[in-house]
């Protein structure tokens, strides 16, 4: 496996983006009523690593594809 990163990734829903920097770091953005959170992950543990991977491959639909539009969207409403 050797995707080009960032990956940008939606939990379905829409509430929750990702956007995969590395194979051991993501940068969440977490929507908190009308406006968006924003929280940095290094994985230094193997099942954070794990997350990361199932974040790439989809994790059987729970995660979507996003786009960069999306996410530039959403992190100029950070609070």
């Amino acid at each position: 496996m050797d995707p080009s990163f960032p990956i940008y990734r939606k939990l379905r829903g829409g509430a929750h983006l990702y956007r995969i920097e590395s194979i051991d770091r993501f940068t969440e953005l977490q929507r908190v009523g009308s406006k968006w959170l924003r929280h940095l992950v290094v994985a230094t543990q193997y099942p954070e690593r794990l997350r990361i991977v199932e974040m790439i491959q989809g994790g059987e639909g729970v995660y979507g594809n996003a786009t960069i539009e999306e996410w530039e969207l959403a992190k100029a409403q950070l609070a």
